[in-house]
């Protein structure tokens, strides 16, 4: 589907809907109040009211993550979250890179440094790595963020905690709906999703299938016949939660095939010519990724002797082959674990305790990758990782107004790996050995409530975070092993704020927040095999603030705005060739992102127009692209290149429109339309940090991943209950 039927599409839908008011049609006091103790979150740990809780949290709901959205990519669904961004490379082959407090912008896949959960079930596997091609977006429900280790309940996460709900409708005996998006780029998903209720328990079964092109082109002039960076993929994800032992049993049954091409980064000099364009580099190596992943996880929730009990265990299967520039790798993972937490009322007092076991079986081949196929071996091996920890935590409310909670956990990380691949003739020893890693943390957070309609909070934490099997094992091309001197990190971290409402129409939180890290991992690219490596800097700081504002201000308007302040930089560190950065910006974050949206409805229409604004980020540790003298040095910025190693900020503007469940006939209809990058801005979604440099005084340096320009969607979802 081309541009041209896609905007006829678009225009057509546009009129077709009702104009949205401009007016208020009455000025009566109708408009919903906020009340923040109406919401519980569990994200916390122990159930907690939203208004009380000593960490600072945020809620989506169902309307926000799915109405009027493609369902394709989890910015939409994280859309507007203070302190957590969403870097969007449009690349299925990695997926995007999501930071928490800028925990994770190390990541060239899979996300880092955040713990999750869909369903009650872990998606962090035992070394601390996630991957969410899994999550099936477009049946979500709910989603809850902690950010900050303000809860020492979750392990090896240091930025914060992302737990997702899928949504069970308890409406009806049964309900179908069919859901088709088409867009640009030859954008095209089709869901089906059936859902219901037998006896006390409750069902939903989703398929889906996503077909997309990719908007990046081979060469400098745009050829639509030769875009790469497309995708197609199947997704089947099945809930059931039904009532059992006197508590309530989930199971989560779900499978994914995906098949994707990557067309990586490219340099600002090719950036500025063609931001759409691919490098050759991508094109001789067919890079991308082929995905087969199977998982199957159950929980159950309900007093066991005179204990509120919670368990779960799962069990996942992972096949995947990743051509790569220079190589080849080929995995099989199987990962399974199991989490118990028992709670219980001690007077006003409330005690949780748990534990939680996780393992992690990889076999790893690596080669020389030749035209997209595996070619010389270089890498044989196997990796296992097992976690355990406990925890604790107790909740004291002191009278009506005071909240603490308290929490400790201990960790215990074993790593093993078995090295097949041994040539002494070449100087390749056999590497096989073990890391042990643990560490004690905790966390002590206060709220009190000064006011009716207002909170302020504060609160001490530690955390922990393990390297991953990926960045033990990536060294040089053809060494196996793990790296014996990568180390976790750990830090400090001292945050405070304050939540209210005004007038019952105005809701609002704000936070301010100090980390301090020791041995921060960070990455960069070889230089002679384009590899990415790992490694610590001594200390390293964040501090920042972050501020939501939601108001509803008629009956038929409502709005919010958030804003986030990172200041992530090196105290204590050097750069790979012993030059100090101290000072220097963490790369891969942006320290500025405000998001602002207003949505108006009238009857069952809505029209929601979004802004988001992203601060420049650096691109290395050194901040800045080109060295040039024999120390290795930046040059001395000149007028109008002081931004030499800095991406450009960039403001972004999306609107969408349709209905929600107007009736026609016997159905229930849900039309949407919607535009993105409206403007149509040329921008840098996201960096590569450190990446690889083709020359040695480091210019022509592909750090970049483009964004696409303006993009148009079309779609609609039918229902039908019984």
């Amino acid at each position: 589907m081309n541009r041209f039927h896609i905007r006829s599409l678009l225009l057509g839908a546009l009129l077709a809907l009702p104009a949205a008011p401009v007016a208020a049609q009455n000025q009566s006091d109708t408009v919903p109040a906020f009340n923040l103790d109406s919401v519980i979150v569990s994200v916390v740990g122990t159930p907690i009211r939203f208004g009380r809780s000593p960490y600072p949290v945020s809620v989506v709901g169902l309307s926000d993550l799915r109405v009027g959205k493609t369902g394709m990519f989890l910015d939409e669904t994280l859309q507007s979250l203070p302190g957590v961004q969403v870097q969007n490379r449009f690349n299925y082959a990695v997926g995007e890179r999501v930071t928490i407090r800028g925990f994770g912008s190390r990541a060239q896949f899979g996300v880092r440094g955040i713990n999750i959960t869909v369903d009650g079930i872990p998606a962090t596997l035992a070394d601390g790595q996630s991957t969410l091609d899994h999550l099936d977006l477009a049946s979500l429900g709910r989603v809850e963020a902690l950010r900050g280790p303000g809860s020492a309940i979750y392990g090896n996460a240091a930025g914060g905690v992302l737990s997702f709900e899928t949504a069970l409708s308890a409406q009806s005996p049964a309900r179908q709906e069919a859901t088709a998006v088409a867009g640009s780029f030859g954008l095209l998903r089709l869901q089906s999703l059936t859902s219901g209720t037998v006896g006390n328990g409750a069902y939903l079964v989703s398929v889906d299938r996503l077909n997309y092109d990719g908007f990046r082109h081979f060469g400098v002039v745009e050829n639509p016949d030769s875009s790469y960076g497309g995708a197609d993929r199947t997704h089947i994800n099945a809930r059931l939660e039904q009532g059992f032992a006197g508590g309530e049993l989930g199971i989560t049954v779900n499978h994914l095939s995906l098949d994707a091409e990557s067309p990586g980064s490219i340099s600002r000099s090719a950036f500025n010519a063609e931001p759409d364009q691919i490098h050759p580099f991508y094109k001789r190596d067919l890079t991308g990724k082929e995905v087969q992943q199977a998982q199957l996880g159950v929980s159950w929730t309900g007093p066991a002797a005179g204990f509120d009990a919670s368990a779960a265990v799962y069990g996942l299967t992972r096949d995947f082959s990743n051509p790569i520039p220079v190589e080849f790798i080929d995995a099989d993972r199987r990962a399974s674990g199991a989490r118990v937490t028992l709670g219980r009322d001690v007077g006003s007092v409330r005690l949780l305790v748990g534990g939680e076991y996780d393992r992690q079986d990889d076999d790893r081949r690596e080669y020389y990758n030749r035209g997209g196929k595996p070619d010389t071996v270089l890498v044989n091996q196997t990796e296992k990782v097992q976690s355990a920890g406990g925890f604790m935590q107790v909740t004291v409310p002191l009278q009506d107004r005071v909240e603490l909670v308290g929490a400790g956990r201990y960790d215990f990380t074993r790593f093993e790996v078995q090295d097949f691949y041994i040539r002494p003739t070449i100087n390749n020893v056999d590497n096989s050995g073990g890391r042990d890693m643990n560490n004690l943390s905790g966390s002590l957070g206060v709220h009190v409530s000064v006011a009716p309609q207002l909170g302020v909070f504060a609160n001490v934490a530690t955390s922990f975070e393990t390297p991953t099997t990926v960045e033990l094992g990536n060294q040089k091309a053809g060494v196996g092993g793990f790296n014996t001197t990568l180390e976790p990190t750990t830090g400090r971290t001292l945050e405070a704020g304050v939540r209210g409402t005004v007038s019952d129409r105005i809701s609002f939180e704000a936070t301010g927040f100090m980390m301090k890290l020791e041995n921060e991992i960070l990455s960069l690219q070889d230089n002679t095999d384009g590899v990415d490596n790992f490694r610590n800097v001594p200390r390293s700081e964040r501090k920042g603030v972050e501020a939501i504002v939601r108001a509803r201000f008629l009956d038929f308007v409502s709005g919010q705005v958030s804003y986030t302040y990172t200041d992530a930089t090196f105290k204590e560190a050097t750069d790979r060739y012993g030059v100090n950065i101290a000072g220097k910006k963490v790369p891969g974050l942006a320290p500025k992102q405000l998001q602002a949206s207003i949505r108006a409805t009238q009857g069952d229409w809505y029209l929601d127009v979004s802004a988001e604004y992203t601060d420049e980020m650096a691109v290395n540790d050194r901040n800045c692209l080109v060295v040039l003298d024999a120390a290795r040095n930046c040059p001395t910025p000149t007028a109008g290149g002081s931004q030499n190693g800095f991406t450009r900020a960039y403001t972004l503007v999306g609107a969408r429109a349709g209905g929600t469940s107007v009736q026609l006939g016997g159905f229930e209809v849900s039309p949407f339309v919607g535009v993105q990058n409206l403007l149509d801005r040329r921008y840098m979604a996201s960096i590569v940090p450190n990446a690889f440099a083709p020359t040695a005084n480091h210019t022509n340096v592909r750090f970049y991943e483009p964004g696409p320009g303006r993009t148009f969607y079309v779609g609609a979802t039918v229902a039908i209950s019984r």
